[in-house]
């Protein structure tokens, strides 16, 4: 039997891990819940989770349990992350 999934179902479990992540982020903080707030960091956080697969593009071989877990890591880290990591890089702030 083989295992590896199709483009579409691969897309759907780096959504899935993305908003999994980033609505876990979002209960074990302290901030104020409301929607907004819950779908913005869902999106985001699967945003961030779909674009692992770009890895895809640089690492061809690449497992698609390795592309998950780096999905996962990427929506953990979030957008918060990113954000320093370029101002680090561009000299702002």
């Amino acid at each position: 039997m083989d295992n590896d999934l199709s483009l579409r179902e691969t897309l759907l479990a780096l959504v899935v891990v993305g908003l999994v992540v980033g609505l876990g982020k979002l209960l074990a903080s302290n901030e104020k819940l409301s929607w907004r707030l819950a779908i913005g960091r869902a999106l985001v956080s699967a945003g961030l989770a779909v674009a692992a697969g770009a890895l895809l593009a640089f690492i061809p071989g690449l497992s698609q349990l390795a592309v998950i877990g780096l999905a996962a890591a990427s929506a953990v880290f979030g957008e918060q992350f990113l954000e320093k990591l370029i101002h680090l890089k561009s000299g702002t702030r």
